[in-house]
Order: structure tokens, then sequence, then C-alpha cells
């Protein structure tokens, strides 16, 4: 009875855990992943970092289609340079998420604080691009630069099992060159596929918990709800969007390596 009571009290948790998520992937398209393995270590109490990851990245991926098909009925996907920047960044993920499975879950907390923090300190960055630029393969260079950034984001969103959004914003606005609030909604291609090639190749080691990704989803898609509303919101504020992200991702930063080293 107790073990029963406790999985209940583990999916009730995630499903809170979920509304947090869902509502950072609809407001700006990424930090998701970095804040649910945290979430399920420490507040659902998930013992394991590999099945918190592996877990992250089933919930994350079904959570980031949900939001993407909201986002593309708005028309604010850039799907020829959101597909390019996934396609690239699958190879990445694969080889990325079969690299984590080796090693030591404390040492993977640490890596990926450490990678939050120097994004959220880039994304501080006053450099904008502009809302009236060429997609991003409208020429080869920028489409091998799109490309080469899919592939780094994707190897990185797989070895930690995380959505790779918060990576994905910044690489699509800065490199690709598209305006913050479509670089939001572009970068959940990507989010879906390196979230489903992760989550596959942890499936197949038995660490992704179903009940806890489909509890999730659930608080997921609620949140996202909200998490659409606010970025649409506040996206015509000048920077103000990207220095929420940037804020956000700061905290959670803090927050893993304060746990990790407790």
């Amino acid at each position: 009875m107790s073990v029963a009571m406790t999985l209940q009290t583990q999916i009730a948790l995630a499903c809170l855990s979920g509304l947090s998520i869902g509502f950072t992937l609809g407001f700006v398209g990424g930090g998701a992943g970095s804040l649910s393995v945290p979430l399920l270590l420490y507040f659902v109490k998930v013992g394991d970092a590999h099945v918190a990851i592996g877990t992250t990245a089933a919930a994350v991926a079904a959570t980031a289609l949900v939001n993407l098909v909201s986002y593309a009925r708005a028309g604010l996907v850039r799907w020829r340079t959101g597909a390019v920047f996934a396609a690239a960044g699958m190879a990445g993920a694969f080889g990325g998420s079969r690299w984590s499975l080796h090693v030591d879950g404390g040492a993977l907390m640490l890596l990926l604080a450490a990678i939050v923090a120097i994004v959220s300190m880039l994304m501080f960055s006053p450099v904008q691009a502009s809302g009236h630029v060429a997609p991003a393969c409208a020429t080869p260079g920028r489409g091998f630069a799109t490309a080469g950034a899919g592939m780094a984001v994707g190897g990185v969103a797989g070895f930690f099992g995380i959505s790779g959004g918060f990576l994905s914003v910044p690489a699509l606005h800065f490199i690709a060159r598209v305006p913050m609030l479509e670089a939001v909604a572009s970068s959940l291609v990507s989010v879906v596929a390196f979230g489903s090639m992760t989550a596959a190749n942890y499936a197949l080691a038995g660490k992704v918990n179903v009940p806890l990704a489909v509890a999730l989803v659930a608080g997921g898609i609620v949140g996202g709800c909200a998490g659409r509303r606010a970025a649409k919101a506040i996206s015509v504020k000048r920077h103000a969007l990207r220095r929420f992200s940037a804020a956000l991702l700061l905290l959670t930063a803090a927050y893993i390596t304060y746990r990790s080293l407790g």
C-alpha cells in the first residue's frame, strides 16, 4: 500500500511539475528540460538521474508537439528553417543520448548547470536580430550555419536528455536571424525531434517512467496554453521575452548547482 501511495504522490507531483514545464515551453520555447530534470529529481523524488532524463525527454517531446501545433495555427513557425535545424540535430541527439547513459548522474547535473549558466549570460546580450530578415536557408552559407548549430544543439540535448530549446531559441535568433517570437515557435520543431530521439534511446535502456511522463504531459498541456498567451503578450515589449528567458535559465543553473553540490 505504501508503495502505491508513494507512486500516486509522485504522479500528482509530476502533474504539478508539468504545469511549470508546459508554461516554460509555451512562453520561451525552451528551458523545460533543464527545469524538468531537477524537478523530477528533487521535487518528485525520482532516485535515478538517468530515469529523470529519459522521462523528461519523452514528456517534453509530447508537450512540445502540442505547443507546436498551436503556434503553427498562428502562422509563427518558420518550417524550412526549423526543419533544417532539427534534421541536422537528430544525429547529434542520437550520439549524445547514447554517450550520456555511460556518464555519472551527478556529473551530468553539474555539466548541465554550467551550460545553462553560459547560455543565460549570452541571452542577456543586447544584440538582437532584425524582424525583417530573410529566412535562414535563403543563402547556402546561412543554411550550413543553421545546420551546424542544429547538430551541436542536438548533441547537447541528447546528452542531457533535455529539450534543447534553451539553446535552439538563441541559435535560431542569432545564427538563423529569426525574430524572437518566431524563434520560440520554430524551436519547437527541434524540441520534438531531439526529445523523441533521446526518449527512444533511454526507453530501450529501460530508463523511462511512463506514468510520470504521462503526468508531466497532462500538466504541460494546461501550462502550455498559459505560456503561449504570455509569450504573445510580452513579445511586443523590446527585449523583454529574451531577458525573461535569460533570468529563468540563470536561476535554474544556480538551483541545479546548489542541489548537486549539496
